[in-house]
């Protein structure tokens, strides 16, 4: 857990040094690549224990699944515009929403061959298991708390003022892991769903 926020001015210096570093190293791209896109992917093997999604499909060692990361380019876009909180949180959503239709169809259409699911790291597991996702607990272990500071202090840059209306009955935000099935995502978010608001 983090309980105390980081020094805005270290962060910007180490943080995004760190962020970028870890883009490229690991090949972290739009999904889109034309500046609207919030969400950033990499395809990789799943080389974990095997586990079973609550739709019944089975992730198992050396199943392809892509890798889903906030864009931090967006939100640096939107703090330009002085929005404030609530506005920002729901814009947020409303696009992660619109990539994850393009990413169906991109899975649909052969784009990314053989994806078992969709994968992540967040401290935002609330918003994520409003969007469909299934949330996971992580071992307490030092890449636990070591990811826990990273995305804090990325959020604390990008996201300003707004880590306090993720938190929940005013406790520190724990990082969790986030999983939604190929099936679930097309089933969701393909071409023949049905575009509820996010409730």
């Amino acid at each position: 857990m983090l309980g105390n926020k980081i020094q805005p001015r270290f962060v910007l210096v180490l943080w995004l040094v760190m962020q970028k570093l870890i883009r490229l190293v690991y090949h972290v791209k739009p999904l889109r690549g034309d500046g609207n896109d919030i969400i950033c992917v990499k395809l990789r093997r799943y080389n974990a224990r095997p586990i079973t999604l609550g739709d019944g499909s089975e992730i198992k060692a050396g199943d392809r699944i892509i890798e889903l990361h906030f864009n931090n380019a967006w939100f640096k876009k939107r703090r330009k515009l002085n929005l404030k909180a609530s506005s920002l949180i729901w814009e947020s959503l409303h696009c992660f929403k619109q990539d994850l239709s393009f990413l169906a169809e991109q899975i649909a259409s052969g784009m990314f061959d053989r994806v078992t699911a969709l994968h992540g790291t967040t401290l935002l597991h609330g918003p994520a298991r409003r969007l469909g996702f299934q949330v996971e607990e992580l071992p307490n272990t030092l890449w636990k708390k070591g990811t826990e500071l990273y995305i804090a202090g990325l959020m604390q840059i990008y996201f300003l003022g707004t880590m306090e209306r993720f938190k929940i009955a005013g406790k520190p935000l724990v990082l969790k892991e986030i999983w939604l099935s190929r099936a679930a995502l097309l089933r969701r978010y393909g071409a023949t769903h049905v575009n509820l608001p996010v409730s």
